[in-house]
């Protein structure tokens, strides 16, 4: 009687130990890669911890209202699982060094921008998970650099659906400036796909297609003829028009807790009309 006693007071605690998915997130889904164009408003929905370094060499073209040019751009993306179902979400910060034709060359911080992430709907059997949230951006970063121009908050639902080796994301989001002369509404919508050519290695091979647009919702008090795409938001006399550009490229996974990724995206619409000429996004992933 005793020993039965022992046994179940050694049993209790491991059984009854909450799992709330601190820093580990929401299993089941370990089969999803992450989205890699359009960084800054494109959220997995996934639940995780990891770390996100981003290189992004982006070019404007000649013919646009800053007379060609380009911009670098070196970040990092935080997130951190505070349980299954929630987590927090740094996506901007970083050094952007801009060139520009109009505007000559300048470099400084980027604007900081984070905020909170919810698992809505989960279904584990059928690889569907949908998450919603919110993200906050702050007025702070370089004006020289073209940032720091309007606080913005940014809600977004993401959703993703795995077929066996085929991976589909998808996302929208909506950017509202909370000063309206100094920032354009824009809503931006992304789909990301992958395929697993060898899913059973531990060095997983996963080409990229994605596709990605962005709605002016109206026009603000400067007078540029440009928007600012996803990298900047100016303001400008852009109400009504739609950029958008596609994305070809590859990911790599490493043993499940690391991974590679690089894209060249190229404009579908006329390169000109906005800032998206061309560019190469390249990141690592390094998981909890």
């Amino acid at each position: 009687m005793l020993s039965s006693v022992a046994v179940a007071a050694q049993q209790a605690p491991a059984n009854s130990a909450p799992k709330d998915g601190f820093l580990t997130g929401l299993s089941g889904f370990e089969k999803l890669h992450e989205p890699i164009g359009q960084p800054l408003y494109f959220e997995s929905p996934t639940i995780e911890t990891s770390l996100r370094p981003i290189y992004i060499r982006h070019n404007f073209d000649d013919a646009s209202a800053l007379g060609g040019g380009n911009v670098t751009i070196y970040a990092a993306q935080l997130r951190l699982a505070l349980s299954d179902r929630w987590a927090f979400i740094a996506t901007k910060d970083g050094y952007s060094e801009l060139n520009t034709g109009a505007f000559g060359e300048d470099e400084g911080w980027n604007d900081l921008a984070g905020g909170l992430k919810y698992a809505a709907i989960v279904d584990q059997p059928q690889q569907f998970l949908v998450s919603t949230g919110l993200r906050y951006q702050a007025e702070n970063g370089h004006r020289g650099a073209l940032q720091g121009g309007v606080d913005e908050f940014s809600p977004f639902v993401s959703a993703a659906k795995g077929y066996d080796d085929l991976h589909v994301v998808a996302g929208v989001c909506w950017r509202v400036p909370t000063d309206r002369n100094d920032g354009n509404q824009a809503l931006h919508w992304d789909f990301h796909f992958d395929y697993d050519l060898n899913p059973d290695s531990d060095r997983i091979v996963s080409p990229v297609a994605e596709i990605h647009g962005v709605h002016y919702l109206d026009s603000g008090s400067v007078g540029l003829p440009v928007g600012g795409l996803d990298y900047t938001n100016l303001g400008s006399q852009v109400g009504g028009e739609f950029v958008s550009w596609v994305g070809l490229g590859l990911r790599l996974e490493v043993m499940r807790k690391v991974e590679i990724g690089a894209v060249y995206e190229f404009a579908l619409t006329d390169s000109k009309d906005d800032i998206m000429d061309d560019r190469v996004t390249v990141d690592m992933i390094f998981r909890w």
